[in-house]
């Protein structure tokens, strides 16, 4: 399963003008206008996770993996059912699409304690690492989501070395 960066579904009329053909999108500019963007803690600690996972523009098997398996032993998620988390990680993916993660990661801050912010960014930090590739679009993105999610420089780099050092292999 790939995603394409930049890629909108929405439905596109061709306009031909005398010059060619360019395409306008019937929605452009209404992506999250209106959409209930409130977040409760499950899914505000959800959003960064998501972001993450699409920072690179492919969604990896192992990256879905990661999200499962924090879903399964994280207390955050321990009360939901499967298909609550999947309902969680759905939601959370559709806002990320549509309004933005910087704008849904700024909002989880705004709902999260600074202990559950540091939660959310270390998981994030575990998406990008899960595919055993750290490119240079993950690492921006890991460097924005220290702001949106006010984590101080510190703790971050305290946190992004815990996680690096939990991908050691075997052979380490």
């Amino acid at each position: 399963m790939v995603f394409k960066r930049g890629r909108r579904y929405a439905c596109l009329y061709r306009v031909r003008l005398f010059s060619g053909e360019i395409a306008v999108g019937l929605f452009s500019g209404l992506f999250g206008q209106g959409a209930d963007t409130s977040l409760d803690v499950s899914t505000a600690v959800m959003v960064p996770m998501i972001a993450a996972m699409l920072a690179d523009g492919d969604i990896a098997d192992e990256e879905i993996r990661q999200i499962r398996s924090i879903c399964v032993w994280s207390p955050i998620y321990a009360h939901n059912t499967g298909d609550q988390d999947t309902e969680i990680i759905n939601r959370a993916y559709r806002l990320v699409k549509d309004v933005g993660a910087e704008a849904m990661c700024t909002k989880a801050r705004e709902t999260l304690s600074p202990a559950l912010r540091e939660t959310a960014f270390i998981f994030a930090v575990r998406l990008v690492f899960s595919d055993e590739h750290l490119g240079s679009a993950e690492r921006t993105f890991i460097e924005r989501l220290v702001g949106w999610l006010g984590v101080t420089e510190e703790r971050s780099r305290m946190l992004v070395e815990a996680v690096s050092i939990m991908q050691h292999t075997a052979r380490a």
